[in-house]
C-alpha cells in the first residue's frame, strides 16, 4: 500500500511538472505572438506579414510537438511502474493500463476498455459494490484508499489486491481524470490466514488437550495454564496465575525439581522429565508426570518454561496396590514359614509387626495376648514408639483390659472387624500402663486375635489420622491377626505336648537318678580334692617365699635352689588345681550358645597371654576375614588360650613362635586354623595328647600340666564342634576346631 502512495505522488509531481513546462511555454509562445502583432501592426508591407505567420505555425508546430514529448514521458512511466496501475476518465473509459497490471490479471487494454467492463471481469456479482466506491471516488478532490477487494484474473484465479485513487485533473474534453495503483496482498492475506488458523490450532490444542499445560515464568510464575491442569490441581485459573509451581509441588519434591531447572538455566539440559506431587486446592496430594522444556528470546535470554503435565496418579495407585500386594504375599509366607518350623508367638508376631509397618505409617503397633486361667494380659511383640516402654514380656491384670475386651467380642453381633478407640475413654489401661502418656498417643485401631470364636488377644495399630489407613489395609491387618491366631493356638498345643513329654522325661529322669548322684559327688569330690588342696599348697608358697626372702642369704647354693624349686613346684601344683577345675567346670557347666565373632575370641585370647607373647617374643598373623561361628564366647576364648599357649611354649630353643590364625568354611561349617612353627608332633602321638595329664616332654623342657589340650577337647564336645591336628615331629603343628556358621536347626 506505501509503495502504490509513493508511486502515485511520483506520477503527481510528474503530472505537475510536465503541466507547468506546457504553462510555461505556452506564456512564451503568446508573448512571443504578442511581439508578432505588434510588428505585424508596425510594419505594412506585404513581405512582413507573410513572415509572420509563417512564424507563427512554427510556434504552434512546436507547442504541439513538445505536448506530445510530455505525454509520451508520462505514459512511459505509468507502463513502467513496478506496481499494477490504470488510468480511465469519468466516463468510464480506460485510457491506459500499465504492464503489471496485465501481468498479474491476464486482461489488456482491448480486453477491458472501460470500467465497466473490468468491473463486471473482475468482480462478477460484487461489481455494484465496487462501482459504488467508483462513483464516490468522483465527489473528491484528493486521493482514495479505496480498500482490499478480491479480483478474478483472466485464468479465473481469484487475487486480492488493495487499491488507492486519485484524481489527475481534466482531460481537454473536460472530462474527469483519475489514477488508481494496486498491491497485490494475496501471500500476506493467506500468510495471515494460516497464521490464525495456526494460532487458532494452538489455543483450541492447549486449552482441550487431554494433559494439563502451561507456560511458566522463570522466576516460577504462572504465565498461561489450560483448563485440564487447573482440574488436575483444583484451582481456578484466577487463582493458579496468582501462584508460584513452587507454591503447590510437595516439599520432598521440590528441590529435585529446582535443581533441574538450574541445570536447564544454565545451558546443561533442553529439557527434563521427572514424576512428582502437586498439593492440591483441598490439601490432598496429586501425582504427576511432568515434562519441562525452555523458551529463550532471540538474545539466548531465558523466556519462559513449556510444562506438560500428566496426571498419574492412577497409575500410582496401581503401583502402590501392587506393591502392597506383594509386599501382602511376602508377609503371608514369612508368618506361615514361622508357623511352619514352630517359632515361638513372640518371634511370628515380630514378623507380623515388621509386615505391616512396611505397608501402613503407624506411630506404633503392639499385640497383647491374655491368659484366662491366670488373669493376666501379657505383651507379646511390639514396635514403634514405645518400644523401651512397654517391652515385651510387659504383663498386668486382665482386668484392666475388660472393657476392650467385651468391646470386640461384641463386633461379630455388629457385623464389624475392627473398633476404632481412644486410649483417654479407658482410665483404667491408661493408669496400668503410664508409658502411653509420655507418647501422647490416643487413637488406636483394636483387631482381635480370635479362634474358633475364642478371644486370644488384642492387636493395636496406634495413629495421629486414621484417614490415612485404607480399608485394604484393614483387611491385611485382619488376615495378619488371624495368622497370629493360628500360632497362638500352635504354641499352646506345642506347650501341652512338652508336658506330656516332660511327664514320660520324668520317668526316665527316676530311673537314671542314682547314676545322676554318682556323677554329683564325682564332681563334688574333685572339686573338694582340688578346694583341699590349695589351702596347704598357700601355705608351702608363703613358707617357702618367707624362706628366700628372711634366710636366703644364710642359705648355701644347695638351700637357695631347694628354695627356688619348692616355690616353682609349688606354683605348677596351683596351675594344676586351677586346670582341673577348669576341666572340672567345663564337663558340668551348662553352656548358652549364639552367633559369635571370632575376630572379639581371637582379639581376647591374645589380650589374656600378652605377657607370654610379649616374653617370647611371638608373632601372630590373623588371616582376614574371619567367618562367624555359632558356639559359647567363654568355652571358644578357653579353647583358643591353651592353643596359642602351646603353641608359644613349645619351639625349638632360640626360635621365636611364628603363629598362624585363619578360618576357612565349606557350606554352614566353618574351621579355625591355628598353625605354629614348634617342634611339631608324632603321627603316633596325635590322639593321645588330648587325653588328661598326657605330656610328651618333662616340665624341666616344657613347663605345664598336661590338661590344655584336654580342655580343648572337652570344650569341643560341649559346643557340638570337632578338633584334631596336622602335624610332623620338628616342622610345626596345624591345630583346628570346627563348628557352624550359626545355630543348626533340629531335625
Amino acid at each position: 500500500m506505501e509503495i502504490a502512495i509513493v508511486v502515485i505522488c511520483l506520477l503527481l509531481a510528474l503530472v505537475f511538472y510536465l503541466g507547468i513546462e506546457v504553462k510555461q511555454q505556452a506564456i512564451a509562445l503568446n508573448k512571443l505572438q504578442q511581439e508578432k502583432d505588434d510588428s505585424l501592426d508596425t510594419f505594412t508591407s506585404q513581405t512582413a506579414a507573410k513572415q509572420l505567420l509563417t512564424d507563427r505555425n512554427k510556434t504552434n508546430e512546436i507547442s504541439e510537438e513538445l505536448i506530445k514529448n510530455n505525454n509520451q514521458r508520462l505514459y512511459s512511466t505509468i507502463a513502467n511502474a513496478p506496481i499494477p496501475i490504470i488510468v480511465h476518465a469519468e466516463d468510464g473509459e480506460i485510457l491506459q493500463i500499465n504492464q503489471v497490471w496485465t501481468e498479474l490479471t491476464g486482461y489488456t487494454l482491448e480486453d477491458i476498455p472501460t470500467i465497466a467492463d473490468w468491473t463486471e471481469k473482475a468482480y462478477g456479482k460484487r461489481k455494484k459494490i465496487v462501482r459504488s466506491v467508483i462513483d464516490s471516488l468522483y465527489e473528491l478532490k484528493e486521493r482514495v484508499d479505496e480498500g482490499e477487494f478480491k479480483i478474478i484474473t483472466a485464468s479465473g484465479q481469484v487475487r486480492i489486491w488493495d487499491f488507492s485513487s486519485a484524481p489527475l485533473g481534466k482531460l481537454l474534453d473536460g472530462r474527469r481524470l483519475v489514477i488508481s495503483t494496486a498491491k497485490d496482498i494475496t501471500e500476506t492475506k493467506l500468510t495471515q490466514k494460516q497464521l490464525k488458523q495456526s494460532e487458532k490450532m494452538f489455543r483450541n490444542t492447549f486449552e482441550q488437550a487431554a494433559v494439563g499445560m502451561a507456560h511458566v515464568a522463570p522466576n516460577g510464575k504462572w504465565l498461561k495454564v489450560n483448563q485440564k491442569l487447573c482440574q488436575i490441581v483444583g484451582y481456578s485459573k484466577k487463582e493458579l496465575l496468582q501462584k508460584t509451581f513452587q507454591d503447590i509441588t510437595y516439599a520432598e519434591d521440590l528441590k529435585t525439581d529446582l535443581e533441574y531447572i538450574a541445570q536447564m538455566l544454565a545451558g546443561k539440559i533442553k529439557n527434563y522429565s521427572m514424576e512428582k506431587r502437586y498439593i492440591r486446592k483441598d490439601a490432598s496430594l496429586v501425582w504427576i508426570d511432568l515434562t519441562v522444556s525452555l523458551v529463550r528470546k532471540s538474545n539466548r535470554e531465558p523466556d519462559y518454561f513449556i510444562s506438560v503435565i500428566e496426571d498419574i496418579s492412577d497409575r500410582k495407585r496401581l503401583e502402590l496396590s501392587e506393591k502392597k500386594f506383594l509386599q501382602r504375599l511376602s508377609n503371608q509366607h514369612q508368618i506361615d514359614k514361622a508357623i511352619l518350623e514352630a517359632q515361638l508367638p513372640e518371634t511370628i508376631a515380630n514378623i507380623a509387626i515388621s509386615g505391616i509397618q512396611k505397608l501402613i505409617d503407624s506411630e506404633h503397633i503392639s499385640i497383647v495376648t491374655f491368659d484366662r486361667e491366670k488373669q493376666t494380659a501379657t505383651v507379646l511383640a511390639n514396635q514403634g514408639q514405645i518400644d523401651e516402654l512397654a517391652v515385651n514380656g510387659f504383663q498386668v491384670n486382665l482386668s484392666v483390659w475388660q472393657n476392650l475386651i467385651e468391646q470386640l467380642e461384641n463386633l461379630d453381633r455388629n457385623n464389624h472387624r475392627y473398633a476404632l478407640n481412644y486410649l483417654s475413654k479407658f482410665p483404667q489401661l491408661s493408669a496400668a500402663i503410664p508409658q502411653f502418656k509420655q507418647t501422647e498417643l490416643d487413637c488406636f485401631i483394636a483387631f482381635p486375635v480370635k479362634s474358633s470364636g475364642k478371644l486370644l488377644g488384642i492387636l493395636k495399630i496406634w495413629l495421629k489420622n486414621t484417614e490415612k489407613i485404607a480399608s485394604e489395609e484393614l483387611e491385611i491387618i485382619r488376615e495378619v491377626c488371624d495368622q497370629v491366631a493360628i500360632a497362638i493356638v500352635q504354641a499352646n498345643l506345642s506347650r501341652k505336648i512338652k508336658n506330656y513329654t516332660l511327664e514320660l522325661e520324668t520317668k526316665i529322669a527316676q530311673r537314671t537318678a542314682q547314676l545322676e548322684d554318682i556323677n554329683q559327688e564325682l564332681n563334688a569330690f574333685t572339686y573338694s580334692i582340688s578346694h583341699d588342696l590349695k589351702a596347704p599348697l598357700r601355705a608351702i608358697q608363703g613358707f617357702a617365699t618367707a624362706l628366700q626372702e628372711d634366710y636366703g642369704e644364710n642359705l648355701d647354693e644347695v638351700g637357695r635352689e631347694y628354695a627356688w624349686r619348692l616355690t616353682y613346684s609349688a606354683q605348677e601344683m596351683e596351675k594344676l588345681i586351677q586346670d582341673l577345675l577348669s576341666y572340672s567346670r567345663l564337663a558340668r557347666t551348662e553352656i548358652q550358645m549364639r552367633s559369635l565373632s571370632l575376630y572379639g575370641v581371637i582379639a581376647t585370647a591374645i589380650e589374656q597371654l600378652k605377657t607370654e607373647i610379649a616374653e617370647s617374643g611371638a608373632q601372630i598373623t590373623v588371616e582376614e576375614p574371619l567367618s562367624n561361628i555359632f558356639g559359647n564366647q567363654t568355652v571358644l576364648i578357653q579353647i583358643v588360650v591353651n592353643l596359642l599357649s602351646n603353641a608359644i611354649k613349645f619351639v625349638s630353643d632360640g626360635v621365636k613362635p611364628k603363629i598362624r590364625i585363619w578360618t576357612a568354611t565349606e557350606g554352614d561349617r566353618v574351621r579355625l586354623w591355628i598353625a605354629d612353627n614348634g617342634i611339631g608332633i608324632s603321627p603316633q602321638y596325635q590322639e593321645r595328647i588330648f587325653n588328661v595329664f598326657e605330656r610328651l616332654h618333662g616340665t624341666e623342657t616344657y613347663p605345664g600340666t598336661g590338661i590344655g589340650l584336654a580342655i580343648v577337647k572337652k570344650g569341643m564336645e560341649r559346643l557340638g564342634g570337632k578338633f584334631g591336628l596336622e602335624s610332623e615331629f620338628d616342622r610345626g603343628s596345624r591345630f583346628w576346631i570346627e563348628g557352624n556358621k550359626k545355630q543348626p536347626r533340629e531335625n
